[in-house]
C-alpha cells in the first residue's frame, strides 16, 4: 500500500477536501463527536488503500483491534465493501460473535469467579470454534494458494444476540477473505508481577484476591495466542487516552432506547472489565505486519504508520 498517499488523503479529508461515497450499511458500531460524513471518511480512505494490497498479496485473514467505541465494526464493514468491489468475496465477523453461551458463562461464574458472568474478557469466548473458522480459511490459503486469492471457502459463522445475552445461531457463508474485529485481538499475556495491583475500582472491590485477572491472563496464553498466527495483516486503532474510551462508549450508549441504557455507574463498572487489557495492548509492541491508526479526541484519524 502507498502509505504516503494515504497520509495525504487523510490530511485532505480532515480539511473537507475529499469527496467520498455514502455511508455503508451493516456495521454495528457508531462513532461519536463527528458528523456522519466525517465519521466514515477516514475509514473509507483506509479501506480503499488497503483492499488492493490484500487482494494482490492473497491475504485471507485481516484482524482489526481497538478499544470499545473506536470504530472497529464500522471499519470492518468498509473494508469488506472495498475488497468486494475488487471482485473478491469478503465477510466480516466480530470476536463478540464467538462468546460462550450464557449457560457456559454461568458455569464459569459459579466455578471460577463471578465476574466471568460478564462477557468480553479472554476466557469468555469459544476459542475452539474460532480456531475452526480461522483454520478453514487460512490453512487452505497457505498450503495451496500462496500469494493468490483462493476460491471462496465455506464457513459457519456464529451470531451473538447481546439483547438476549446468548448465542443466536449460525450463518453459512462463502468468502475468500475474513475480516475479524475485536477489542482484544492480538493480546498477549501480562507478566505475573503486573497482575498484583488492581487497575480500577472493579478489580479492587470485586477481584480483591486477583483470581479473576490471573485466570483471564492464563486463558490468553492457553487459548488465544496461537490464534493470532492465523492473522495475515493487522489494523490497530488506538484512542488518545482511556478518557475517550469512556466518552465514545458513553456516546454509543446514549443512542440506545432509554430502557436499554446503562446508568453512568453501570457503564463505568462495565468498561472496568476491559481496562486492564486495553491499556496493556497500548503499551505492547505493535502487531506485525499491520497499519497503526492513532485516533484524535474527535475520532478523526490523527496519524497512520506501518509496522
Amino acid at each position: 500500500m502507498d502509505l504516503t498517499k494515504l497520509q495525504q488523503q487523510l490530511a485532505l479529508a480532515a480539511n473537507g477536501d475529499v469527496a467520498l461515497s455514502g455511508r455503508q450499511s451493516g456495521h454495528r458500531e457508531d462513532h461519536g463527536s463527528k458528523s456522519a460524513a466525517e465519521s466514515f471518511a477516514d475509514w473509507q480512505l483506509i479501506s480503499h488503500s488497503l483492499a488492493p494490497m490484500i487482494v494482490a498479496k492473497g491475504l485471507s485473514v485481516v484482524g482489526i483491534c481497538g478499544s470499545q467505541g473506536s470504530g472497529k465494526s464500522t471499519l470492518a464493514a468498509y473494508l469488506v465493501a472495498a475488497i468486494s468491489a475488487l471482485g473478491v468475496s469478503a465477510v466480516a465477523v466480530s470476536l463478540d460473535d464467538f462468546y460462550l453461551t450464557r449457560a457456559q458463562r454461568n458455569s464459569l461464574a459459579e466455578t471460577v469467579h463471578p465476574l466471568l458472568q460478564t462477557r468480553g474478557v479472554p476466557g469468555t469466548h469459544d476459542v475452539g470454534l474460532l480456531q475452526q473458522v480461522l483454520e478453514s480459511i487460512s490453512t487452505i490459503n497457505a498450503s495451496e494458494f500462496n500469494n493468490a486469492i483462493m476460491p471462496p471457502v465455506n464457513m459457519s459463522l456464529p451470531s451473538f444476540n447481546k439483547g438476549m445475552d446468548d448465542r443466536e445461531g449460525f450463518s453459512e457463508v462463502q468468502a475468500s477473505v475474513l475480516v475479524l474485529e475485536g477489542w482484544c485481538l492480538g493480546v498477549q499475556p501480562q507478566p505475573e508481577q503486573l497482575l498484583d495491583e488492581a487497575v480500577n475500582a472493579l478489580e479492587e472491590v470485586e477481584d480483591d484476591m486477583g483470581i479473576w485477572r490471573h485466570w483471564v491472563n492464563q486463558q490468553i496464553q492457553l487459548g488465544y495466542v496461537d490464534l493470532w498466527a492465523h492473522v495475515d495483516f493487522w489494523l490497530q486503532l488506538k484512542a488518545p487516552s482511556f478518557d475517550q474510551v469512556h466518552q465514545w462508549r458513553g456516546e454509543q450508549e446514549a443512542r440506545l432506547p432509554q430502557a436499554q441504557r446503562m446508568s453512568q455507574e453501570q457503564l463505568i463498572r462495565f468498561i472496568g472489565h476491559y481496562e486492564r487489557l486495553t491499556r496493556w495492548q497500548w503499551q505492547s509492541p505493535n502487531l506485525q505486519p499491520g497499519l497503526n491508526v492513532a485516533l484524535a479526541e474527535d475520532h478523526r484519524v490523527e496519524s497512520v504508520s506501518l509496522s
